[in-house]
């Protein structure tokens, strides 16, 4: 028997399901995709904001990678929050091992809540040895501006790009005036750049980095081209916004279960 493609997500996890490695495995699962997890951190959130986390230990992921990639055949990584300096040396070791993997890196730093996520030796750490080991790195604004020190998204694409990382898509929804479209832009390491727009929805949303990435890593699996894969990610990610919902006593969450225009 034939199976779908498979997508492996090293990420937190959040007990309420609207972020971290449930939103990947759901966004996976919805895009016809196997979805295999290695657990970084048990948080302790909801959907208004981070309250604790606990990090695993390295080698503790580092088994857990190993353990997925042995058994596996492994099409496509999304990696999420790390949470420690140790597990951001095991993925950027991972993917080096691996480079034949494409591998979408989120580089979540804040919770949509505002709680932090990482400390300033994690983000040094995913500036230095991590960024030139990923396909694409997916920040939005405040993390560009944390990890590539420039204010504008055509100096931090720039920067970034310096900085070793192959391709770059800031998005914008953090930029902007409310009655604004949302601005995504591509720097592709062919030096090809190109600006997305997308509606803008009134309503704060919790997990939409997380689905935007997982959604790029699930096309990747399903063996398409990079920038092909960007539009058809953010084409799902704009209609399970659209189409978002309030589960508990804070943020939206994107309708990951959504029919979408491929269907």
């Amino acid at each position: 028997m034939t199976h779908p493609p498979i997508a492996l997500t090293i990420a937190g996890s959040d007990p309420g399901g609207g972020a971290g490695l449930q939103a990947d495995l759901t966004t996976f699962t919805r895009l016809g995709v196997h979805g295999a997890t290695a657990v970084t951190a048990i948080t302790v959130q909801d959907t208004r904001n981070v309250i604790d986390f606990s990090v695993l230990p390295a080698a503790r992921l580092r088994a857990q990678i190993e353990a997925t990639l042995a058994d596996l055949n492994v099409g496509a990584i999304k990696i999420g929050m790390l949470g420690s300096v140790e597990n951001v040396e095991t993925a950027a070791a991972l993917l080096g091992a691996h480079p034949h993997i494409p591998a979408v890196l989120d580089p979540v730093m804040v919770a949509g809540g505002g709680g932090e996520l990482a400390t300033e030796a994690v983000i040094d750490a995913t500036r230095e040895i991590l960024l030139p080991r990923a396909t694409l790195i997916t920040p939005n604004g405040p993390e560009a501006r944390a990890l590539a020190g420039h204010d504008t998204p055509e100096r931090q694409g720039a920067a970034l790009r310096e900085r070793g990382a192959r391709n770059v898509l800031i998005t914008g929804g953090h930029e902007g005036g409310e009655d604004e479209p949302i601005r995504n832009r591509l720097f592709r390491e062919d030096g090809h750049q190109r600006m997305f727009e997308l509606p803008r929805h009134p309503a704060g949303f919790h997990g939409s980095g997380c689905t935007l990435a997982a959604a790029i890593a699930a096309f990747l699996a399903r063996g398409r081209d990079l920038e092909p894969a960007v539009i058809e990610a953010q084409n799902f990610m704009n209609h399970a916004v659209q189409t978002g919902y309030a589960p508990g006593q804070g943020q939206h969450v994107p309708n990951r279960l959504c029919p979408a225009s491929h269907d």
